[in-house]
Parts: C-alpha cells; structure tokens; sequence
C-alpha cells in the first residue's frame, strides 16, 4: 500500500479502497475514491480508533486531498 509522510502525517492510498489499521502514534489520513461510482477523491481522517471523514470535500486530484491534509494538520497542531 502507497503512503508518503507529509508535515507530520502519513497519507495513505489505499488500492481498492480497504483502508489499513494504523497505528495511533502519528495523524493518518487516506485519500480513496470510487471510480465506479464518483469520479473525485475523498479524504478520510483516523481517529479514536476509526475512519471518517476529514472534509465534506471532493477533490478532482489526489494532491488536492493532500493539501487539504497538510491544512488540517497545521491547524491540529
């Protein structure tokens, strides 16, 4: 499964949408999408053991849903 750490968080893309367990010692966030059903990317934040949404966004490029994290991230700190 593809993931970068950015500005303190790890991002991961995961193939065919099925999201990992991370671990609780950084900030994650998943970028999916459903090609079948939309066309843009999602956000997905983990907390308190579970995924949701980060955004109520829809981003045309996965670096757009990058950005979005390194925000939430900033603000988080």
């Amino acid at each position: 499964m593809d993931n970068i750490i950015i500005s303190g968080a790890r991002i991961y893309f995961p193939p065919d949408n099925q999201l990992p367990s991370p671990s609780s010692d950084m900030l994650t966030f998943a970028v999916v999408r459903d090609a079948d059903t939309i066309k843009e990317y999602l956000l997905l934040i983990h907390r308190n053991g579970r995924w949701e949404l980060a955004s109520s966004a829809f981003y045309k490029e996965h670096g757009h849903a990058i950005a979005a994290a390194t925000k939430i991230v900033r603000n988080d700190i």
